[in-house]
Formats: structure tokens, C-alpha cells, sequence
């Protein structure tokens, strides 16, 4: 998949082992998402079979293998599997264009088999609603799962809990405690989840579940990424606040559990710069005893972010013995063709689960780690777009960009950076977060600002 996909993929944010049985269940987009893993595995060589242990709509574009004898079947879908790398299965086609379900032993009999890298199977329905009651019955798991990803429509939230909003209704408000008629409250849409992620945990006590949200494009706003991520705080693990039918679908991430702090950040500190005005490699000249890169790494080490990425040129790639254990190196050779090829790099470096990226310079030394405690804090409770320090209404740096923002970091050329983004943002999608620490606004480029802070060290002024 190409690097410009890479962080916001849907599989880039999933516990997926090299082989396995991925098991779908809930409502408000199953078939979507059964969708879309099946085409990023394929853009990345892998082979998918989708399926269902109940009854799917069969799909216009995907090769289709129907039939109940499973050697039979076997065979014929190695040999469609070849063609697109992915393809639907079911046991019999029936009226209004389903496909019914296999039988729930053969997803893990075709990994044994070798036929596919994945098998994709969608183990309940909901009626194309949003939200859903349960059954005794349902889901109907395969004997194996590598990984379950209990699946609901965020849009049911303050819908009438009526019939029309909610499959199996009288089952949801038995689950739920909802009152007839609703409107469906954040708890009732907590409660429906937590109860599918343990249906989930007793069919296969030892394989991750992976909660996903979907449809936050509908949504006017963050508020309700907030109140729901806060209701399902206790859930153990990631869940998963989507748009499936965007191109970049996974817009938040929540880390849940013990020693996690929700909406999780990076850092990507840019040390790729060729020293041009400073005439000599700058980021090795001492200030405070310490190297600049030495300064500008060390408050953030005191912040205790474990996902820091340093972004090298070749010139200044000798400064990797600098680096604290635990951070990653990129070297950028393209640096030279400007600082937005070192941002993608970067950036296609941090940890894909990430809210966000705090994009620190190598040459600001000044720079405290109350002002990364103080950015993230702001981020984590509002989830702008962008956030910034400000020192005397002057923007400084380090500026986080939001995950949503990464496919236009991306697109970005030559010396642009993100000033492009930081113009054409709205306001209301922007926090400026005042701090006292002067160092947001201090780099140091040139000789004579070198000597200018290295004089006033000495000095004590």
C-alpha cells in the first residue's frame, strides 16, 4: 500500500496476524467494512475470501463461488481466488439477491487448506440498521476467530428506539433499558457494545476484539467522539471511530484500559535541515551543555511519549548515536528537494493508532516539555484539527496535526510544509494553547543567533 495510505488504512489499525479468520458481527455497516478489508489485504498481495455464517446481499463487482460440497468448493475458489485476489463464497443464491451462509467449520478449514491468506466472515444481520438487539442465537461465529470486530452505526445515537431505527427492538430494550419510542441515549448505544464485545470474548476468550464506530462523517462536530469514547473508557484495547466509505476511514482511535490515556500522540522531530545559514551542522553546536538536537529531544523524553520518530538528512545522519533508546530513525535521502518530504517521512513512520503527530524542530532548544503536556492535554479534550502554542498571540512551535489531516500532509511538495493546511483550516478547528515558555518562538539559525544564546548562557542573563 502506498505510504500516503499508510497510517490511515483500516488494517494498519487492526492486530492482524500474517493468516487468520476475521469475524464481523453488529449493524451499521458490516458489509461495507468486509468491503474494504478485503481491498486494502488485496492492495497488499494478500488473498481474502468473503463470507457469512448467516445471509449477505451478493456483491456486483467480486467474483462469486456458490456451492455446498466443501472439496468441491475448495477447488474452484483457488482458482477464482487468482483472478482479483479476493472473492465472495456462500452455500446457495437465493431470492432477492442473498447469498446464503456456510457452514461455520469451513473458514477455519479453508486456512488449513491454504486457499486464502484471510477469510472475512459476516456473522449476524441487522436489516441495514444502525444498531441491534440479540437473539439466543446470534452471532453465529466460526469455530475460529483471529480477530472480532463488533461493528455499530454511531448516527442511531438520539433516534427513536422504534423499529424503524433498530433491528430486533424489543431485544435492544431489554439489553439496554431503553424506553419505547427513545430517543436512543449514549448509554443504551454503550451498553448494546460492551454487551457485543463480551459475546465476542466467550465465543474465543484469547482473540482480540477490535470495536468499530462508523459514520462519524455524519457528525457535526467532536462532542459525541467524546461522550462515546468516555462510556466505553473501560472497554481493554482500541476501538475504532470510522467513515468505511472514505478513503481514509479510520478518523479516531481510543486507547482503552489500564496505563492508556485515550487519544494517543506522536512525535516526529525534524532534523533534516542543511544548516545553510548557520554555514556548518548546526544541531551538533552546544547550548547548556547539551547538543541543540540534544536540547530539543530532551523535554520530550520527560513527557514519557513512547512513539518519537527522528527525521535525519544524510549530512546528519552521524548524530543517530544522540538519539535515547526507544526512538526511532528515519533517514530522509530526499531531503534536499524540502522539509515536506521530511514531514511524509516522518509520518509514515509513527505508530498508525495515533491521534495525532507533534512535529518538533531539531534546532529548538528551548522548547520545555509542560508546553507537549500542555498541547496534547488540549487535543485529547477538545480534538481540534491542528493545535499550537502561542506565546504573546505569536504561534510557535511544536504543531500537532490531527490523524484527519494526514492525507494532505502527504500531498504536500517541496519547501510547502504545512503552511498550506494551517491557512486553509477553519478557525473553530484550531487550538491555540497560551503558554510563558519563550522557546516555542526560538530557533536557531544563523551564526549570530547562535552566538547571540550561547553568549547570554554564558552570561547568565
Amino acid at each position: 500500500m502506498a505510504a500516503s495510505n499508510h497510517s490511515l488504512s483500516l488494517v494498519s489499525c487492526l492486530p492482524l496476524p500474517e493468516r487468520g479468520v476475521v469475524t464481523i458481527y453488529g449493524a451499521g455497516g458490516k458489509t461495507i467494512l468486509m468491503d474494504v478489508l478485503a481491498r486494502e489485504l488485496t492492495a497488499r498481495k494478500k488473498t481474502a475470501i468473503q463470507t457469512t455464517t448467516t445471509k449477505i446481499f451478493r456483491p456486483e463487482d467480486v467474483p462469486v463461488v456458490i456451492g455446498e460440497d466443501f472439496p468441491e468448493v475448495a477447488g474452484r475458489l483457488t482458482t477464482h481466488i487468482g483472478m482479483d485476489g479476493r472473492v465472495i463464497l456462500g452455500t446457495k443464491l437465493l431470492r432477492e439477491n442473498k447469498i446464503d451462509g456456510i457452514d461455520p467449520a469451513w473458514p477455519e478449514a479453508l486456512l488449513e487448506n491454504h486457499v486464502a491468506d484471510y477469510v472475512i466472515v459476516e456473522a449476524d444481520g441487522a436489516a441495514r440498521k444502525p444498531i441491534k438487539g440479540y437473539a439466543s442465537y446470534e452471532p453465529v461465529f466460526p469455530t475460529r476467530s483471529d480477530l472480532l470486530i463488533p461493528v455499530l452505526g454511531i448516527e442511531a445515537i438520539g433516534q427513536p428506539v422504534t423499529s424503524d431505527h433498530v433491528h430486533r427492538c424489543d431485544a435492544f430494550r431489554r439489553l439496554t433499558g431503553a424506553p419505547p419510542d427513545g430517543p436512543l441515549a449514549v448509554s443504551h448505544f454503550a451498553g448494546c457494545m460492551m454487551h457485543m464485545i463480551g459475546l465476542g470474548q466467550a465465543s474465543s476468550p484469547d482473540t482480540p476484539v477490535v470495536p468499530l464506530i462508523n459514520k462519524v462523517d455524519r457528525l457535526s462536530g467532536t462532542g459525541m467522539i467524546q461522550e462515546v469514547a468516555a462510556a466505553l473508557s473501560g472497554t481493554d484495547g482500541r476501538i475504532l471511530f470510522a467513515s468505511l466509505q472514505n478513503d481514509h476511514p479510520v478518523r479516531f482511535v481510543y486507547q482503552g484500559g489500564k496505563g492508556k490515556q485515550g487519544f494517543e500522540f506522536s512525535v516526529v522531530v525534524l532534523a533534516a535541515g542543511g544548516s545553510v545559514r548557520m554555514g556548518r551542522p548546526k544541531l551538533s553546536l552546544r547550548i547548556q551543555g547539551k547538543t541543540l538536537l540534544e536540547n530539543a529531544l530532551t523535554p520530550i523524553g520527560r513527557t514519557g511519549m513512547k512513539d518519537v520518530v527522528v527525521v535525519f538528512s544524510e549530512e546528519n545522519e552521524g548524530l543517530k548515536e544522540l538519539i535515547p533508546p526507544g526512538y526511532r530513525v528515519v533517514v530522509n535521502r530526499r531531503s534536499r528537494e524540502g522539509i515536506s518530504t521530511s514531514l511524509k517521512a516522518g509520518l509514515a513512520a509513527v505508530d498508525p493508532c495515533s491521534q495525532g503527530v507533534l512535529f518538533a524542530l531539531g534546532d529548538q532548544p528551548f522548547i520545555g516539555a509542560e508546553v507537549y503536556a500542555r498541547l496534547m492535554d488540549h487535543h485529547r479534550r477538545n480534538l481540534p484539527l491542528l493545535t499550537w502554542p502561542t506565546h504573546g498571540g505569536k504561534r510557535g512551535n511544536p504543531v500537532l496535526f490531527d490523524r484527519r489531516l494526514w492525507p494532505q500532509l502527504m500531498q504536500t511538495e517541496g519547501d510547502e510544509g504545512g503552511r498550506r493546511i494551517v491557512t486553509e483550516t477553519m478557525e473553530e478547528e484550531i487550538g491555540r494553547v497560551e503558554v510563558e515558555d519563550t522557546g516555542v518562538l526560538i530557533d536557531i539559525d544563523s551564526p549570530e543567533e547562535y552566538e547571540r544564546y550561547r553568549t547570554k548562557e554564558s552570561s547568565g542573563n
